[in-house]
Formats: C-alpha cells, sequence, structure tokens
C-alpha cells in the first residue's frame, strides 16, 4: 500500500517543485499582453539559451549527488565529501563558461542571427549574458533542491520554492508592467530571483557540508556525470531545438505562438516532474533494500498510479485550457494554439513508461545508455521537424513534437531491458494510452472545426471512464481510508 506520507510528501515534491512552472503560467498573460509576438519569440530563444546553459553547467550533478545521497546517508563524512567536491567543481565549470562567453558571446549571437530567415535580432549583451548568469545561479539551487528530495525535506523544500516563486513574481510583474513591449521585466525577474535562490542554496551547502575538493572523487564524477550530460544536451534539443528551425524557415512571430503552445503543455509536464522526482527515491529504496532487478507489484504500483493521473488529467486540461486561456489573454494572435493542444498533449500518455523505462538507468548507473536514447531522438526530431514544417508549416512542428515524444519511450525500453526485467499490466501501462493516442489522431484528420469542443468533450468522457474502470481496484484502495476517515472511521 502506498503510504499517507508518500502521498503526503508527493504532493510537496509535485505541487511545489512545479512552482516555477507556475510563476511562468502566472507572468503568461501579461508577457502575452505586453510583449508582442515577436518579444515573446525572442524571450522564448533566451530561455532555451539558459537551460543549455543550466544543463551544462550543472553538468549532471544533481543526480550524482541525489543517487549517491541515497548509497552513503549513514556514513556523513562521505556525503561532505560527495557534495562538497561537487559544489566546488559547478563552480569551476561555471567560470570557464563565463570566460568563454565574455570572448565569443558577441560574435556566436551575431552568427546565428545572420543565419535565420528574418535576420532574427539576438544579442550578447544584456540578454544572453543575463541568460547564462541565471542559468548559473538555477543551477545551484537546482542541485540542493533535488538533494533536498533524497534527503525527504519536503518543509525546507517548500519554503525555497515559495521563496523563488515570490521572488520572481515579485521583481518581474512591476517592471514588466512599468515597462510594456520590453524584455527588461521576464528578463530581470528571472535573473534577481536567481540570485536570491543562488545565495539560500549556496549558503546551506556551506553550512551543512562546507565545500571542498577530493581529487579522488573526481573519476567517479565523470564516468557518471559525462554520459548524464550529454544526455541532457540531447534532451535540450529534443525540447528546444524546434523553436531555433522555426526561426530558420518561419519567423520570430511562429516562434512565439508555438512556444506559448508548449508552454500550455508545462503544467502537464511539470507536474509529471514533480512525481517522478518524488517516486524515485521511493522506488530507488526499495530497490536497495530488496536487491532486485526485476519489476516488483509494489513498484508497479506507483508507475500505474504515474499513468492513470496522466490519462486523467490529459483530456481535461485540453478542454479547460481554451476556455480559461482568452480570460486572461487579449491578443487572438495566441488562439491558434487550440488546434494544437490534443496532438501536444497526446505526446504525453506514455510517460509513466518513460519515468518506469528510465528509473533502471538512473539507479544501476548505466546512464550511458541514456546519450544513445537520445541520441536518436535528437536525430528524429531535428529530421521530422524540419520535414513537417517545410510541407505543413508551423502545424508540423506541432506533429513532430508528438511523434518524437512516443519515440523516446521506445528507445528507453530497447537500453533499460539490458539491465532490468521489467513485468506490467499491458492494459494499464500500453493499451488504455494507445487507445487515447489513436482517438486523437483519428479526431484530428476528421475533426470539423466547429464540432472541436463537443469532440474533445467526448474523448474526455470516455477516456476517464475507461481509466477510472481500468484502474478501479487501485482507486477504491486509495478512497476506502480516505472515506473511513471522513465519516468518522477508524483511522488507518
Amino acid at each position: 500500500m502506498i503510504s499517507k506520507q508518500f502521498i503526503k510528501s508527493s504532493f510537496i515534491y509535485t505541487v511545489i517543485g512545479a512552482l516555477p512552472l507556475a510563476s511562468g503560467i502566472i507572468l503568461l498573460p501579461f508577457y502575452t499582453n505586453f510583449l508582442t509576438t515577436e518579444q515573446f519569440g525572442l524571450l522564448a530563444l533566451y530561455i532555451a539559451f539558459t537551460a543549455i546553459m543550466q544543463i551544462i553547467v550543472n553538468h549532471g550533478l544533481d543526480s550524482y549527488i541525489g543517487i549517491h545521497y541515497i548509497e552513503n546517508k549513514d556514513n556523513i563524512k562521505k556525503i561532505r565529501e560527495i557534495i562538497g567536491t561537487s559544489v566546488v567543481l559547478l563552480f569551476f565549470i561555471a567560470v570557464v563558461f563565463l570566460l568563454i562567453f565574455f570572448i565569443t558571446g558577441n560574435t556566436l549571437f551575431s552568427y546565428f542571427s545572420g543565419l535565420t530567415k528574418n535576420k532574427t535580432l539576438l544579442e550578447f549583451y544584456p540578454w544572453g549574458f543575463m541568460s547564462l548568469l541565471t542559468a548559473i545561479f538555477n543551477s545551484l539551487f537546482k542541485t540542493y533542491t533535488t538533494l533536498l528530495i533524497y534527503q525527504q525535506r519536503p518543509a525546507r523544500f517548500f519554503l525555497l520554492n515559495i521563496f523563488n516563486f515570490v521572488l520572481t513574481i515579485g521583481i518581474s510583474l512591476p517592471i514588466l508592467l512599468y515597462e510594456p513591449y520590453s524584455l527588461n521585466g521576464p528578463m530581470y525577474g528571472r535573473l534577481l530571483s536567481g540570485l536570491g535562490i543562488f545565495l539560500l542554496a549556496l549558503f546551506f551547502f556551506i553550512k551543512e557540508f562546507r565545500l571542498s575538493f577530493h581529487k579522488k572523487l573526481l573519476r567517479g564524477i565523470i564516468v557518471f556525470c559525462y554520459p548524464l550530460l550529454i544526455y541532457f544536451i540531447l534532451v535540450w534539443i529534443v525540447g528546444n531545438v524546434d523553436r531555433y528551425i522555426i526561426a530558420y524557415f518561419l519567423n520570430t512571430s511562429d516562434i512565439g505562438i508555438f512556444d506559448f503552445a508548449i508552454k500550455c503543455t508545462f503544467l502537464l509536464e511539470f507536474f509529471q516532474s514533480g512525481l517522478s522526482s518524488s517516486v524515485y527515491p521511493k522506488i530507488f529504496t526499495i530497490w536497495k533494500d530488496q536487491d532486485v532487478r526485476h519489476s516488483t507489484m509494489e513498484t508497479n504500483r506507483y508507475f500505474n498510479g504515474f499513468t492513470a493521473i496522466t490519462m486523467l488529467i490529459i483530456p481535461v486540461l485540453v478542454i479547460v485550457l481554451p476556455l480559461i486561456i482568452p480570460l486572461v489573454v487579449n491578443n487572438k494572435d495566441y488562439f491558434i494554439t487550440f488546434n494544437f493542444l490534443a496532438i501536444l498533449f497526446a505526446g504525453y500518455t506514455l510517460s509513466g513508461l518513460r519515468a518506469y523505462f528510465t528509473a533502471p538507468l538512473m539507479y544501476f548507473k548505466k546512464t550511458k545508455a541514456l546519450p544513445r536514447v537520445y541520441f536518436f531522438s535528437a536525430i528524429f526530431q531535428v529530421i521530422l521537424t524540419i520535414y513537417f514544417i517545410k510541407h505543413f508549416g508551423l502545424m508540423g512542428a506541432v506533429w513532430a513534437f508528438f511523434a518524437v515524444r512516443l519515440l523516446q519511450v521506445v528507445f528507453l525500453y530497447i537500453e533499460s531491458r539490458k539491465i532490468f526485467r521489467f513485468t506490467f499490466n499491458t492494459t494499464k501501462q500500453i493499451f488504455l494510452p494507445a487507445f487515447y493516442i489513436l482517438l486523437v489522431i483519428l479526431s484530428e484528420i476528421f475533426m470539423i472545426e466547429k464540432y472541436r469542443m463537443l469532440t474533445q468533450i467526448i474523448q474526455m468522457i470516455i477516456i476517464c471512464t475507461l481509466v477510472l474502470w481500468v484502474y478501479r481496484r487501485e482507486i477504491s484502495m486509495v478512497a476506502k481510508p480516505v472515506f473511513e476517515k471522513f465519516i468518522g472511521g477508524k483511522d488507518e
């Protein structure tokens, strides 16, 4: 049985861990109302640059610290060596890339701008440099909050993320309102809030673990982190390269519209990310205690729940977002994205399996397999995006996004089954998501536009009914103690 404490901590890690997304969602109406679609497209490119630099600076050290904390949590001396060395190494990497971009930043940004169809104006000073600093700040903060998850310290995790959320909103919004149609608000908001959380994370790292460098750990860090670094870079390519391809073939306004559509899926994606962050420590502990390399009923429950929640949320979001967004977004140029949502969200239906197939590679330190998975994913992402954009315009980028999300799951399974024996309920994890995907594809092919909302409501009724039926036992197991407590029964 999944414990109440796990559900409580999972709620904190999932919901509070999604606060960076929440700040973006709250600010999104202001961005769309006070920035042109071209400026919003430029902002998307700078944010994507921040994301890739955060990956490079972090170097997978957050995952390294988390996994090795679980292994050595009873040896405080070893933990201090691992964490102290990792933080020092992160600072060294940050300084190296600050120097590199100080010398080459203007040239690189100007070169890319010259390649784009409409000579997109990307500037390293000030926006690119601010993006780089934001990446460094966020990298240290993410490393510390990941450690908090593995330490099972939800209270501090909650407070730090609330602080980041309030700071981001509190800085970004006043500047944006005072200087509309300027990137100052979103860029300074991200930078200064990043500085605040960076200083807090640094304070706690020094206070709790001290900073030190142990050369003997360097080889182990390299062996673990470099495959992971390549993996995260390839993940970035899969998640962000389409914006740059759109910039090359279409225009900056199209980037803004497509990025807005992708941001509509962030509510689900960050929810799933937080859920997997709370599930993994529990799964890893079970595997460590039971010393197994195969699926068990206990671990399968967590991933079954992951899929069930995802399948219930997706059709609801497809319907609700087009109703809510016009209430807060005045620029009707963005409303074309409503036609993209069903396909974009359908790409996430197999996320439960994606998390399941990733877990053994992380726990058993087979991170060398991850770059292979995302290397092929990145190749398909680039090829499909270019081909579909050439033939179908902006909608082509949407279909490429959908297709590659499904291919990732196949590639992960091929690699993960080499070290782990999977047995799971195919109806829950494969056939039910596949049915929904097929339902969405057929609906889009034969869609009559004026009946789009009715079609999606029918989809929601069908899929939610099927999920509730297929998962009726799991739902009953969770609902029974809650119901008994509510009516004054015995508290289990």
